[in-house]
């Protein structure tokens, strides 16, 4: 028997029954540790176990905060008069509600002369039971939250009882073979069988992995990648991919504006002569307005302007959109791009870089269906076939630059060739998911178990 195990067990004769948290004291164990001893002795037979899970009520940090200094309401109160904008506006809310307080001017004053002793105050005081009335009164406030314990109960058996108290040995040691002790010793047998914890190492982020593997592929194929900044200008964003300046994915409920201007570069004389040619007008004010960027296009509008062709670059990176967020809608995330600038690429090249990546993904059923998009023509739709779900999806958008975003930038008409996908899409296609803000929550037993992006 296993020295840990006969401590246990010679505690346990002289009380027959008890829980695992209160030997550990005993034994200067943790309760985890104590539970599995217990398991060990339960497979001989020696003793018995019962799983006790039971739920308490435990003050949060601002309750604890509440308890100690007292209700934010009676707090304000005693510090009245104040200015509105000074003061807390739940404890103000709260204060209002009890008709303790009103606004005289843009001030709070004080109208109740003794205030008196509160629901909440009295509960907290008190003990606090799962599921009372005091209970749901302070978790209405976020001052209460129930803890989930696990304990165990371990009882003796009659065999264990009966068990002859013979330690055994563990580990065979110098001393023990150099003097032949170990013949008279009982060595503890070893079973692989015998149940362990599972090891829970940490793991990388599931989007991490991903974007880990998508670099891979890029790096794989010959491409460089690039990156720029998440504050962009107008000009980057929009202008220099041909984007009109009254269409509406520039208007505010598309797209996070920020205070003052970006310079503009010299370049954006050709570009501007551009939309004056084809839109009648352009407008240097609104070509400088900061902004966050809206898409990834921005980085390869930027490294048109610099490279020397030819060129194979990639991008990958956050992008911002001001979209109402549901499950498969982010105001925040990740998007992918990779251009091919070439005097000999064609769109036939296009569907040979675009196959080779999405196989490099795990997809080898890749389809395209012709498409629009502002800043390239021919433009298309890439679709690939889902084997779970036994269906085509779309991942992403691909094309060829038009020659009115190539030509300003690069300086003359050269074919370049474009795709672009979201993260989101490909992760909740990997992992299963229904709803996009799940990569986002911190679910320890799904990122545990999820399966390895490969």
């Amino acid at each position: 028997m296993h020295p840990a195990e006969l401590k246990l067990l010679k505690l346990l004769r002289s009380r027959k029954k008890a829980r695992a948290s209160q030997l550990a004291k005993e034994l200067g164990l943790e309760p985890a540790a104590v539970a599995r001893l217990a398991y060990s002795l339960s497979l001989k037979g020696l003793v018995r176990l019962e799983k006790v899970e039971r739920q308490r009520v435990v003050l949060t940090p601002e309750g604890r905060r509440v308890k100690k200094e007292g209700l934010p309401e009676k707090l304000l109160v005693a510090g009245l008069p104040k200015k509105v904008e000074d003061v807390d506006r739940i404890a103000l809310n709260w204060a209002l509600k009890r008709k303790w307080v009103e606004l005289k001017g843009g001030k709070v004053v004080a109208i109740a002369r003794k205030l008196p002793r509160t629901e909440e105050e009295a509960a907290l005081e008190g003990k606090i039971e799962p599921g009372s009335r005091e209970f749901k009164l302070l978790r209405k406030r976020k001052w209460v939250e129930l803890k989930k314990s696990v304990d165990y109960v371990i009882e003796l058996t009659e065999e264990g009882s009966k068990a002859k108290l013979e330690e055994e040995v563990t580990q065979v040691t110098p001393e023990l073979l150099k003097g032949g002790a170990w013949r008279k010793k009982k060595l503890l047998p070893f079973s692989p069988d015998t149940p362990v914890p599972r090891p829970l190492p940490g793991r990388v982020h599931p989007l991490t992995e991903i974007i880990d593997k998508i670099r891979r592929v890029f790096l794989d194929m010959g491409f460089i990648e690039a990156e720029g900044p998440h504050v962009e200008s107008a000009f980057w964003d929009f202008d220099a991919l041909f984007v009109p300046q009254d269409h509406p994915a520039r208007e505010m409920q598309d797209t996070f504006y920020l205070d003052g201007e970006a310079p503009l570069p010299e370049l954006a004389s050709r570009v501007s002569e551009m939309h004056k040619k084809t839109w009648k007008k352009w407008d240097p004010k609104e070509s400088a307005r900061r902004l966050l960027r809206t898409h990834t296009t921005s980085v390869s509008a930027h490294m048109l302007a610099e490279l020397t062709p030819p060129a194979k670059i990639f991008t990958i990176g956050k992008v911002f959109r001001n979209e109402a967020v549901d499950y498969k809608h982010l105001a925040e995330f990740y998007q992918v791009e990779g251009i091919v600038v070439d005097e000999a690429a064609s769109f036939n090249n296009l569907i040979g870089y675009l196959k080779e990546f999405f196989s490099k993904l795990g997809f080898d059923r890749v389809r395209m269906r012709p498409a629009y998009f502002p800043y390239t023509e021919f433009s298309a739709e890439v679709d690939v076939w889902f084997e779970p779900r036994a269906k085509w999806l779309e991942l992403g958008g691909a094309g060829i630059f038009r020659p009115e975003v190539v030509v300003p930038l690069l300086g003359k008409d050269i074919p370049v060739l474009a795709w672009g996908l979201g993260l989101a899409r490909i992760a909740m296609l990997k992992y299963s998911l229904d709803d996009v803000r799940k990569l986002y929550l911190s679910d320890i037993g799904w990122l545990r178990e999820r399966e390895v992006f490969m």
